[in-house]
């Protein structure tokens, strides 16, 4: 029992790498339901994180480590999880002396998981800017891994299941993928006149009365785009952003610039927001997959 349990640690440590970024998901749905009582926010958190969780186990398992095992280096993300992590495993060592352990799959043992890595993850919140720390080579293979997890997330889907709704609400494979290269689109832009985009670029992208809107609006831009020339696209991105990391010197792979939108930050940590918004929506494709068994 206590292996089994250790074996389910580690794997759940494992996925924190995806599961701890869309944590940042739920927070942000439930900001916008305002008519809705705190206890039903709250089981609608610990319900969008158990199906995360199970999506993390099932696809990302060992993903952390891609990049760094043949060198036998830590995980990349390691400096910004080791607090998430030494959270984690005090709640289990505690479980273990009292002789209870928990199980992994259960509802109220993830609502105190949940609320356990919310205090960790504000307590390192300013961490989040210090991922230039990493240095270029270890963020360079972060970004790269996400790309591929996107771009691999359709494998083997015949054009039917590209195109069935319900991997977004009504969004299909495709019509998500199209979602994704909009911003990818957006986020060339803020690369490529890093650290300032000109007046007028961005105003594509300035668009509707709500998020939703903003994005059913952009995804009208591809409407008669078929897929073959979207993951096009998406690779020709995923290269020009791998070569942009590359080619950039110190000062300004260390600089802090405009997103857009109203937003600033430093360029690794919008690197790193390009990157898992598409570990997102790779995670959505391949849920949306699972029933099927593709």
């Amino acid at each position: 029992m206590y292996k089994s349990f250790a074996t389910s640690l580690c794997q759940l440590t494992t996925a924190f790498r995806s599961l701890d970024r869309h944590l940042n998901l739920v927070e942000e749905r439930l900001a916008r339901v305002g008519d809705v009582s705190k206890a039903e926010r709250s089981h609608a958190a610990v319900v969008e994180l158990s199906r995360m969780y199970l999506d993390c186990l099932r696809t990302i398992l060992g993903a952390a480590t891609s990049h760094g095992a043949d060198t036998g280096q830590q995980p990349t993300d390691h400096m910004i999880l080791a607090s998430r992590h030494t959270v984690l495993t005090d709640m289990c060592q505690t479980w273990l002396d009292q002789g209870a352990v928990p199980d992994l799959f259960n509802i109220k043992w993830l609502h105190q998981l949940t609320g356990a890595i919310g205090e960790a993850d504000r307590a390192i919140r300013p961490q989040w800017e210090a991922y230039a720390g990493w240095g270029r080579s270890a963020l360079r293979g972060f970004v790269a891994d996400q790309y591929d997890c996107l771009l691999d997330s359709v494998g083997g889907l015949t054009e039917e299941e590209l195109n069935a709704p319900g991997v977004v609400g009504d969004w299909s494979a495709r019509d998500t993928l199209a979602h994704v290269l909009a911003w990818e689109e957006y986020g060339w832009m803020i690369l490529s006149q890093w650290p300032e985009p000109k007046a007028g670029t961005l105003t594509r992208w300035e668009v509707g009365e709500s998020e939703e809107e903003a994005n059913a609006l952009l995804l009208d831009h591809y409407a008669e785009s078929d897929l073959i020339d979207v993951l096009g696209d998406l690779y020709t991105f995923r290269r020009r952003t791998l070569r942009f990391i590359d080619d950039c010197d110190d000062s300004r792979f260390d600089s802090v610039g405009s997103y857009g939108l109203g937003e600033t930050g430093s360029l690794t940590l919008f690197l790193l927001s390009m990157a898992c918004h598409c570990t997102e929506h790779a995670l959505q494709i391949l849920d949306a997959r699972a029933p099927r068994g593709r």
